[in-house]
């Protein structure tokens, strides 16, 4: 190989490395710094369901994992009814969507609710992913 041949050879190479150099620092930065955010916003959807609010002296009368699993293609629906009986009357509902991916189901309330003694909730999936959610309950 020649002398010629091995500065041309230099020569594309460097140019190859140059176009594959981000501008400046700053820039190159600033794109790995937004992937970055969109990929830890994205880990962090869930689709929790809170309502009422909570106040000293109330307490934690219902605690349960309400769980399905998911059926192929399909949506899935889980409904269920949890009582205060004992603890009073509800302050707060807080059922947990433990899925953090934007897979979760959805939660909403179909009877009773807060200044009540009891709730009904209905779980309902997006198509092909199953249930995952912690019901925690407050009362007074």
């Amino acid at each position: 190989m020649g002398v010629k041949s091995v500065l041309a050879l230099a020569f594309v190479l460097a140019v190859v490395a140059a176009a594959n150099i981000p501008p400046n620092d700053v820039a190159f930065a600033e794109v790995y710094k937004n992937n970055i955010d969109i990929d830890t916003a994205n880990s962090r959807q869930s689709n929790h369901l809170i309502l009422g609010s909570r106040i000293p002296g109330d307490r934690l009368a219902v605690q349960q994992s309400v769980v399905k699993s998911s059926s192929w293609m399909q949506v899935t629906t889980r409904e269920q009814t949890f009582s205060t009986s004992g603890y009073g009357l509800i302050t707060q509902i807080q059922a947990l969507d433990q899925k953090t991916n934007g897979n979760g189901a959805r939660a909403i309330v179909t009877a009773g609710g807060p200044g009540q003694n009891y709730v009904t909730l209905r779980f309902k999936s997006q198509r092909g992913h199953g249930i995952n959610f912690l019901v925690q309950i407050y009362a007074r």
